[in-house]
């Protein structure tokens, strides 16, 4: 298969018909919104941080919102965020479950050895780390092989955004059926970094293969959180770069050291207004790496995918953890494929925090 037959592959569920001539061209893939939902957004995103932040525990979080809640002028849009995070502990298995499978992985301890010093010095510090390739040719080949099947089987409905291939839940899909894409969410330097930023009580709570076509990929700067956290984080994200990712192909943005700050982007002001969440950040560095290698991020770091301007496909396969006791972006007793679910044994499934 030729490199355009195989980019054209992805057409339809990137929603285009052609490649664009100049590939530098900015294409922003968010719609651009205007300085008063720019507005809107940065107010309510500094409510719910203030709320989170107003206390350590959850019961103390419930007091501050619920005191919020009494005001007359209480935003329903932040009412509706906040209580999906406070209504109580949202996991399905009990915690027992997770720590018998970090046990199992020789995860339990904090000190387990299975990242070095300076990783963890590295996830702390800028909030991300490369834990270089640990996928081979083969296994990338055949993943890319499935991925590719995927956007052409699912086409049009894989439509996420305009110029971006993506496909949601792909490890408890059928396609992974025979086990092929279980490293994306179990590899144990993975979990060791998850569990290094989260502790022992965490769960998968998602994961999506996110493919920018060439002219085509960028976000802007944003945390996988929907407000600040100061002190303990809730969520981690892992980068699997399915495809080599270099300064010039899409490879994602991040802002070391933004994950401490206890803001979120869309919270910010520079010179007393919104940020502009498209244009580059002072200290941004781009994360690129051969094909192969895991990139793993506090995910209240901000980032962002950048434009693709090569003419190649840029893949890549995102898998997303939190605390055992928030919400999950994916529901995964509901989409799990029955034989996928099967297979799985019980630390797997602790994973995936299903009985």
């Amino acid at each position: 298969m030729s490199a355009n037959e195989e980019i054209a592959r992805y057409f339809p569920a990137a929603q285009i018909s052609e490649i664009p001539d100049d590939l530098s061209k900015p294409r922003h893939v968010f719609k651009v919104t205007s300085a008063e939902q720019r507005r809107k957004r940065l107010q309510r995103c500094a409510v719910m941080t203030e709320i989170w932040n107003a206390a350590e525990s959850d019961a103390g979080r419930r007091a501050a919102f619920d005191e919020y809640a009494a005001r007359a002028d209480a935003d329903q849009h932040v009412m509706r965020r906040l209580k999906t995070f406070l209504g109580g502990p949202l996991n399905r298995l009990p915690l027992t479950e997770i720590e018998f499978a970090m046990d199992h992985l020789g995860l339990a301890d904090e000190n387990n050895g299975v990242l070095t010093r300076a990783q963890r010095q590295s996830l702390d510090r800028d909030g991300y780390v490369n834990l270089g390739p640990l996928l081979d040719t083969d296994q990338l080949q055949k993943m890319r092989d499935r991925y590719d099947a995927a956007i052409e089987e699912e086409g049009a409905s894989a439509a996420d955004k305009k110029g971006l291939g993506r496909v949601v839940d792909t490890v408890v899909k059928p396609m992974n059926r025979d086990g092929l894409l279980d490293p994306i969410f179990m590899h144990p330097r993975l979990l060791a970094a998850v569990r290094h930023v989260l502790g022992v009580h965490l769960k998968y709570i998602g994961s999506n293969y996110h493919c920018a076509m060439p002219g085509y990929g960028h976000q802007d700067i944003h945390a996988d959180f929907m407000w600040g956290v100061q002190g303990e984080p809730q969520v981690v994200n892992a980068v699997w770069l399915i495809d080599e990712f270099t300064e010039e192909n899409g490879a994602t943005r991040v802002v070391p050291g933004s994950h401490r700050s206890g803001i979120h982007p869309a919270g910010d002001l520079v010179n007393g207004e919104p940020r502009d969440l498209d244009a580059p950040v002072e200290g941004e560095v781009k994360v690129t790496g051969p094909a192969g290698s895991c990139f793993v991020y506090n995910a209240h770091l901000w980032h962002g995918g950048t434009q693709n301007c090569t003419r190649k496909l840029r893949r890549a396969q995102h898998a997303f953890f939190g605390r055992s006791t928030i919400p999950s972006s994916t529901d995964v007793p509901a989409v799990i494929d029955q034989q996928v679910f099967e297979r799985l044994g019980r630390v797997e499934r602790a994973i995936l925090d299903i009985g």
